[in-house]
């Protein structure tokens, strides 16, 4: 059977990525795969909410949402988003860097980063104004950080949830509304960013075709990274109802700070990358070789995702303290969306005299207010 033949990818879908810098991972299916699968791993007390069917979905859905900012093409959007879904291990090692040493900070990385290129341009691919307006290709890539980033801003989405509920009062209840929707939001985009990282391509120079020496005549199509992302799994028929009899949620991430759990995670897809060439060129790919491998990196990626998911909800806890600062810096009354006195009257007149204008009995006075960056 000819190549061409035994993938039965979208001409068009080919077409765009190989004229696109863009470089996904998995298909919208198989984000909305490992979402699924992973909510089947909340703790037992986690919000009831999120085993309803509609509010799944809606997690699902959200995962595929990073994917569909790229259709935003502004410098101020790309330099940050690019990035984020993939990380080049080699490009670390070419500059001398250590990926388990990496710094904590997103910026203190990116400021190593441009020492790097500065040092060592020979390790960076050329810059393309045209494909990359926002310069994303400064860096070896920022995927660790995106997770480990949406990760602290689910705790505090569950924090949040957690204190409105200890209050348990009825006025507040748009509040909790907006809790549950800001935690789908974070848990979705965390999902697509986890997904990522199970795609050995994303981890790799090597990420769209073998690129340098090739003694082992490895695929250099840029369309091998499509291939990956939806073909295979189309072909295998990798989905939620397939994958999830063998799931095993056995990945611990620690709570207080996940990054090395995910650096280590990182590595385990990383360690992939040569064994999935491998599989290409001896032709294993669409076997049943093949679709044990892209298994195994599905229920990686699930179960990496249900630890952060628990590690978040598990360690949101509210200490009484932490509730008494929402109260007083919330400063929620539950009445009138709009203070009274910023209510137009129903006919207001021409003029009014300067000591008309505020009777001092009306209002309550001023608060004083700290300045925040």
């Amino acid at each position: 059977m000819k190549r061409s033949q035994t993938f039965r990818l979208l001409p068009a879908l080919a077409a765009l990525l190989a004229g696109s810098s863009f470089v996904y991972a998995w298909d919208a299916a198989g984000h909305r795969t490992i979402t699924l699968l992973a909510l089947d791993g909340l703790p037992a007390d986690a919000p009831a909410f999120l085993r309803e069917a509609n509010t799944r979905m809606m997690v699902a859905s959200q995962a595929c949402e990073p994917d569909r900012w790229r259709a935003v093409t502004i410098p101020e959007l790309t330099h940050i988003n690019n990035p984020d879904h993939y990380i080049n291990l080699e490009t670390l090692t070419k500059v001398g860097l250590d990926f388990a040493t990496l710094p904590r900070l997103r910026i203190e990385y990116t400021d190593l980063m441009a020492v790097a290129r500065a040092s060592h341009p020979e390790a960076f691919e050329a810059l393309n104004a045209k494909k990359d307006p926002g310069r994303a290709n400064m860096t070896a890539g920022t995927l660790p950080y995106a997770i480990v980033e949406n990760y602290a801003k689910l705790q505090g989405a569950f924090k949040t949830l957690r204190v409105l509920e200890t209050l348990d009062e009825p006025v507040r209840a748009s509040q909790i509304a907006q809790a549950q929707a800001n935690i789908v939001a974070i848990m979705g985009v965390l999902s697509h960013f986890v997904g990522d990282a199970a795609q050995p391509l994303h981890t790799t120079i090597h990420h769209h075709g073998w690129v340098g020496d090739n003694p082992n005549q490895y695929t250099t199509r840029y369309s091998f990274h499509a291939e990956i992302d939806g073909g295979v799994l189309e072909r295998h028929t990798l989905n939620y109802n397939t994958l999830k009899p063998g799931e095993l949620f056995n990945v611990h991430v620690d709570a207080a700070n996940p990054a090395a759990d995910v650096r280590t995670y990182i590595d385990r897809s990383f360690s992939r990358v040569e064994p999935l060439y491998k599989l290409e060129v001896e032709k294993k790919l669409l076997g049943e070789e093949g679709k044990t491998f892209i298994a195994e990196r599905l229920h990686d990626a699930s179960s990496t995702l249900a630890a952060l998911y628990s590690a978040a909800w598990i360690s949101s806890e509210p200490s009484a303290e932490e509730v008494r600062k929402f109260v007083f810096y919330d400063k929620f009354d539950g009445a009138a969306a709009i203070p009274t006195r910023f209510v137009a009257p129903a006919t207001a007149p021409a003029s009014r005299p300067a000591a008309e204008s505020a009777p001092a009995t009306a209002l309550e006075p001023e608060p004083v207010l700290v300045p925040r960056r």
